[in-house]
């Protein structure tokens, strides 16, 4: 929110990225002397070469420069607000537009990061970040595309479209097996960090739904709820030690607490906070916050903060996913498969036996146990809260995960507390301004390819707040339950809601 890259994904044809004065993990990783690759997606900036990955850190990228693609065509299909479509190609190695590609394309991106480990020259250290289109929905045209060269499997799935959703995160399982067994026969997988992080909660309905489920967590994607920002993460070395690490951490910690496994150190001021200390051991969490989100566009005005053990939400959800969803999706029609012989007959499980790291049965159980989120509240609301004008939510998350029992009025001290903190960081955001997407981006000039279309002499200060001067569309809509402004003379957007929050207390 400090960089105007917060709320709505970007669209491929939109003049906006993370501004070129912000530096990004593979830089700090190329000063370290690594080698730096990326593999699948970018989806930070695409309409200048100065926002490519490329351009900022990365050796390397081969895959996608938006947000997704179609897992066969490698396409992908932008619709605008007035329903204008354009199309094309998204999937290069670096410059160049892999036009001839057929493979599916989580074992064309696997195939890229076997090939890249295989190719290293190990007398230099490796950072390699591969960022799958799968599971993510693909063009409407085909929003679950499991592979055609397997059946589909997983028979034990009531529901099809869920069973085609576990095909497609089988494909990512098989992905990772053959990464983790590349880096083995590459004989360095004993002196590798292996991170495995999901960027976002499920849409399991609605718009690029994809069938995952986020329960017992709350909401969807794109919804200030638990089941929208929280997600499972896994780190692993080959000293470590099964258990599990509580703490609370935000994406923006990966920057200095990968810094620091690497060996260097930040001495710049950021957001983020070096954790590596306290996951190797096992410590408390060095933070103690999270602006989880800051929503300011004319459809909805909405913000959710945690401290401690305690998250608020507060403004107009109306419209969005506050509800839980999937519940039908968890149904089997017949037994699932044992879960232990399975685990056991995967490749990484062979590649650790080949290491003397051996699966035990009851610590692999009790690992589930521990990594398995508990809802210790057992009093839950019968209507869940809503934030309206004059009251905002309150949910002690660590007791109350499912964010079902409010405390508002019961705990009003922390409510008032948590609701100054955030006014303070609210009034901090950089506006993002209005939509900033230009016709000239269309893929039809460029032989039905998504590519770069503004040179380095156009004016990179409207990537962020357009100028007058700007060729875009910029698209503003008034939703009518946009609330009425209390005690601020009408004003409307993000002071209407400063005012709101003042007026709640």
């Amino acid at each position: 929110m400090r960089l105007g890259m917060h709320g709505t994904p970007l669209f491929n044809s939109e003049d906006r990225g993370i501004p070129l004065t912000e530096r990004l993990l593979p830089s700090y990783m190329k000063e370290l002397g690594y080698s730096t690759h990326l593999v699948g997606k970018w989806h930070v900036g695409m309409s200048r070469k100065e926002y490519y990955p490329t351009s900022r850190g990365y050796d390397t990228h081969y895959g996608m420069r938006g947000g997704f693609i179609d897992y066969y065509t490698y396409n992908k299909v932008e619709t605008w607000p007035d329903g204008r479509i354009l199309f094309g190609l998204d999937l290069y190695d670096n410059d160049i537009p892999q036009d001839e590609e057929e493979r599916y394309i989580v074992d064309a991106l696997t195939d890229r990061a076997v090939k890249i480990i295989n190719r290293h020259n190990t007398s230099v250290p490796l950072f390699l970040h591969v960022t799958h289109n799968a599971p993510h929905a693909g063009n409407t045209g085909g929003i679950l595309q499991p592979p055609l060269h397997t059946t589909v499997k997983h028979r034990h799935i009531a529901n099809s479209n869920r069973r085609l959703y576990a095909e497609i995160v089988t494909q990512i399982d098989r992905s990772v097996g053959r990464i983790v067994r590349a880096l083995a026969e590459k004989d360095i997988l004993d002196d590798t960090i292996i991170i495995f992080a999901s960027d976002n909660g499920s849409p399991t309905v609605g718009a690029n739904n994809n069938w995952g489920v986020n329960l017992p967590f709350r909401g969807l994607k794109e919804t200030p709820w638990e089941g929208a920002v929280r997600v499972p993460a896994f780190i692993w070395h080959s000293s470590f030690r099964p258990r599990v690490w509580d703490g609370l951490m935000h994406v923006t910690d990966w920057l200095p607490t990968l810094t620091a496994a690497a060996g260097g150190r930040l001495i710049t001021e950021i957001d983020g906070v070096n954790q590596w200390d306290s996951i190797i051991q096992d410590g408390i969490s060095k933070r103690t916050e999270v602006l989880i989100t800051v929503e300011d566009s004319d459809r909805n005005t909405y913000a959710a903060y945690r401290a401690g053990d305690y998250k608020i939400v507060v403004g107009n959800v109306t419209g969005l996913s506050n509800n839980y969803y999937g519940a039908d999706l968890l149904i089997n029609k017949e037994k699932a498969p044992e879960y232990f012989p399975s685990l056991r007959s995967c490749d990484i499980a062979r590649i650790f036996e080949y290491m003397g790291l051996y699966l035990d049965i009851d610590e692999v159980k009790a690992m589930r146990a521990a990594a398995t989120i508990r809802q210790e509240e057992p009093i839950r609301d019968s209507t869940p809260c809503l934030p309206s004008l004059t009251r905002g939510c309150l949910f002690n998350v660590r007791r109350d995960p499912s964010e079902s029992r409010d405390l508002w009025q019961r705990a009003n001290k922390i409510a008032v507390l948590l609701t100054s903190r955030l006014r303070g960081l609210w009034a901090m955001q950089r506006r993002r301004g209005p939509l900033n997407i230009q016709i000239e981006a269309d893929p039809a000039n460029f032989d039905y390819r998504w590519t770069a279309w503004l040179s380095n002499q156009s004016n990179i200060s409207n990537a962020i707040l357009p100028d007058s001067n700007s060729r875009a569309r910029n698209y503003t809509s008034r939703n009518k339950t946009i609330a009425n402004s209390i005690n601020c003379d009408g004003t409307t957007g993000i002071r209407n809601f400063l005012c709101i929050l003042k007026s709640v207390f």
